[in-house]
């Protein structure tokens, strides 16, 4: 009686699925149906002869032979992956998925254009680009890697720096006329500030003394908060206080005069580097590296952001 093999959908189905939590992750991860994901677990157990999880309430737990299965597949995926780039790379081409993060102001700007020249180089490529100013969970959600501007906060991350996005200080003109021009950082406590709500005010609020290089994070009163970097742009140009914003994101208003830039004497922002991050422990594919360094290229041929190989 032939025994039946295991195959590579099975296989990823269970990495997904441990690595996600259950069925639902799994299914979000992979953009299939979760009667899909059901059905593969099954022909797995019943290829291997064994259960490889047990239902605790709602919860699936890997059970002993599910958690070696699971550790013997994460090993050898990746390996079948390389052989696919390996031969597929003979011909010069890249193949296969691409899931990518970035956010969304910066994505819109530089990674969507640079993504359609990279895909009009590599017709055999298919990639999914989703736009989030939020850090999502890579491994849950199932993307194979992500572009965040700012400090890296998940220790679980590998990470390249691709580039660095310079930050200033913002106001309208018809702000500046009511308020005085701050000159010193300990000044801006007297403004009203407009808040980034998706990270620690005393990153965004960050200057350095441009010769001795000690850093300064004055606490700025804010009645505005928002998790948008462009929400946060039409407040400044509204007139509702002072933004600290990615020159990218501003440029455009200061050559309209909407927005004026306030530079402090002796002071300048910390910027934000770019960079491109994946899960560790796994072997990149030869299409995400290739595309990670087309990032970096695009990066270096764009107005703003400044690169770093």
């Amino acid at each position: 009686m032939e025994t039946m093999r295991p195959s590579l959908d099975e296989l990823s189905t269970l990495v997904h699925t441990i690595e996600g939590g259950g069925v639902t992750a799994a299914a979000t991860r992979m953009r299939l149906a979760k009667s899909v994901v059901s059905k593969r677990l099954k022909q797995l157990e019943a290829s291997l002869g064994v259960s490889l999880f047990r239902r605790s309430g709602r919860q699936l737990v890997p059970t002993d032979a599910g958690m070696l299965a699971y550790e013997r597949a994460r090993a050898v995926l990746p390996q079948v992956d390389a052989l696919i780039d390996a031969v597929a790379s003979r011909d010069g081409g890249l193949r296969g998925p691409i899931q990518v993060n970035a956010p969304l102001s910066f994505g819109i700007r530089y990674v969507s254009p640079a993504v359609s020249r990279f895909m009009r180089l590599h017709p055999e490529l298919e990639i999914r680009l989703d736009l989030d100013d939020r850090h999502v969970d890579l491994a849950r959600q199932g993307y194979d890697m992500a572009i965040r501007i700012g400090r890296l906060d998940d220790s679980g991350l590998k990470s390249r720096r691709i580039g660095e996005s310079p930050r200033s200080l913002y106001a309208s003109p018809a702000y500046l006329q009511q308020h005085a021009v701050p000159c010193q950082p300990d000044e801006l406590s007297q403004h009203e500030g407009l808040a980034y709500g998706n990270v620690r005010s005393g990153h965004i609020w960050q200057f350095r003394h441009r010769r001795t290089g000690a850093i300064r994070s004055p606490g700025m009163p804010s009645r505005f908060v928002s998790n948008s970097g462009e929400v946060l742009l039409d407040a400044a140009i509204a007139g509702l206080g002072l933004a600290a914003l990615p020159t990218f994101l501003a440029d455009a208003a200061v050559r309209a005069g909407q927005l004026r830039e306030i530079r402090l004497p002796d002071w300048e922002m910390a910027g934000d580097a770019i960079q491109a991050v994946y899960l560790q422990g796994l072997a990149l594919p030869a299409r995400i590296r290739a595309f990670v360094d087309f990032m970096a290229a695009a990066l270096a041929e764009a107005p703003c952001p400044s690169t770093h190989a």
